[in-house]
């Protein structure tokens, strides 16, 4: 009878992207930021443009703060694979932490026809009108937010970036 020979391979074996996609999401979960991070590097090149890696990618970006970096990553998911709202999401809220509140707006508003139901778009659009100064628009698309999900007028409560809403509508108002 043959005896077959284990061959010694002493490079580590590719893990498959969604495998190191969820070592991504859980190393984040336990703050392991540069843990994380390497996974993110170890990715092979075939793999790096997949929606998954860009958006495991995008949400080291966010939690080191590296809002440049965040928007380079959240673009460029929106521009290969538009109908991933996590994309839009990023990059305008990367925009919005640098104080680009105009940009931020209108890479959310290039989003909405796309993902017309994703509560925090809506959300997040709300709190750029409010931070822009324009307070109907703000309400509707709060109103909006709390349509698709009612927890999102108990968040917008306590949001600071909704804080002037509240000087112009009483909040039992909304939603």
């Amino acid at each position: 009878m043959p005896v077959l020979k284990r061959k010694r391979n002493s490079a580590r074996s590719p893990l498959a992207a969604d495998v190191r996609v969820r070592f991504i999401e859980g190393y984040l979960g336990l703050g392991m930021l540069r843990q994380a991070a390497a996974e993110v590097r170890a990715f092979p090149a075939r793999d790096r443009k997949l929606p998954a890696v860009l958006a495991a990618k995008a949400d080291v970006h966010l939690e080191a703060k590296d809002w440049n970096r965040l928007i380079a990553t959240g673009s460029e998911l929106a521009k290969r694979h538009p109908g991933t709202p996590q994309g839009w999401i990023h990059w305008a809220y990367a925009l919005r932490e640098l104080g680009r509140v105009r940009e931020a707006l209108e890479v959310l508003l290039a989003a909405e026809p796309l993902h017309p139901k994703v509560g925090v778009i809506h959300f997040n659009l709300a709190c750029y009108h409010c931070l822009l100064g324009d307070m109907r628009s703000a309400r509707r698309r709060l109103e909006r937010a709390c349509r698709l999900k009612s927890d999102w007028k108990q968040i917008a409560l306590g949001d600071p970036d909704l804080k002037a809403l509240w000087n112009h509508f009483n909040p039992d108002q909304i939603g």
